[in-house]
């Protein structure tokens, strides 16, 4: 890992498991600079590169303590290495880009996907020192075509964006985006291995997977995968076809609990998961490796339909 410059707790929480109150004393740390000095402040994730965050919005005030996602960056920081090809679907303002472009450096490539304009802008300037990391303003979807995306509605949640095809809350400022398969944009961009794949997309995951079926087939990348059981209903899906995707593809599902890598079986164990999904024919390697890197593998979740 990186030696991380984070906000006054120096990173520690990146660290600590979760306690009552975590996220508050975070929200706390957050007013009282933004009560004596800026909204803007700037994360450093590598030596001599600035990484800007707003304290107004929720998940950017975690990214500044560290305390944002952890166990992601420690999959990525495990499954990548110099050279690689990392793509991100669902960018936000572009943490895990950022992180993985520092992992595979100048021989790889990052490219970061993320549909409001608004945060795409924020994204493409946090991706400037790294010229291999590429901002590309598209949603993911099954198919290319026109698409309405509704920005989040919430103040300061800027990661609540979706699909109206997916979900339509009724809520949020209504806009025309463009949107691309992951085979349409494999075939124009000539890419041919892809290392790992990152899909956080509020609901439109099962379309995400079905319109990336030859690069499931062909590339077999690691999957860093967010499954929320509640949004996925709310978009007629669940997290239990999620997997029965994944399994056409010969993909094992492994939970993500701090350190501890637990492979499920027909469903998940919670309503929300982070999952990495490794190919069958090189699960092993890749849990290898993960032990490496400090993660433990569990038994099998018992889970239910």
């Amino acid at each position: 890992m990186p030696g991380n410059a984070f906000g006054p707790f120096g990173g520690r929480f990146s660290s600590l498991p979760q306690f009552p109150g975590k996220y508050r004393l975070v929200d706390a740390a957050a007013s009282v600079v933004r009560r004596f000095g800026s909204n803007e402040q700037v994360v450093r994730l590598w030596p001599e590169t600035n990484f800007h965050v707003d304290l107004r919005d929720r998940i950017q005030r975690q990214m500044w303590c560290g305390s944002y996602e952890p166990h992601v960056t420690r999959c990525l920081n495990a499954i990548l290495r110099p050279g690689d090809v990392f793509v991100d679907v669902g960018a936000n303002i572009g943490y895990h880009s950022f992180f993985a472009a520092g992992v595979v450096g100048e021989k790889g490539k990052v490219f970061s996907f993320e549909p409001d304009p608004g945060v795409h802008m924020r994204l493409e300037n946090n991706l400037r020192p790294f010229p291999w990391a590429h901002a590309l303003n598209y949603a993911i979807w099954d198919r290319e075509d026109e698409v309405r995306f509704k920005r989040s509605s919430v103040a300061h949640e800027s990661g609540w964006g979706r699909l109206t095809a997916v979900r339509s809350l009724g809520t949020g400022e209504e806009i025309s985006v463009h949107a691309i398969s992951l085979d349409g944009w494999k075939r124009k961009a000539h890419e041919t291995v892809i290392r790992a794949i990152k899909l956080d997309a509020e609901g439109s995951e099962l379309g995400v997977l079905r319109g990336a079926s030859n690069m499931l087939s062909d590339c077999r990348p690691y999957l860093l995968l967010e499954i929320n059981d509640v949004v996925l209903r709310q978009a007629g899906a669940s997290a239990t076809h999620v997997l029965n995707e994944l399994d056409k593809y010969a993909y094992r599902v492994y939970e993500v609990a701090g350190d501890v890598l637990q492979q499920s079986r027909i469903s998940i164990s919670t309503p929300f998961a982070d999952c990495l999904c490794l190919p069958e024919e090189c699960a092993e390697t890749c849990l290898e490796f993960m032990g490496k890197n400090g993660f433990q593998v569990g038994l099998f979740l018992a889970t239910k339909r």
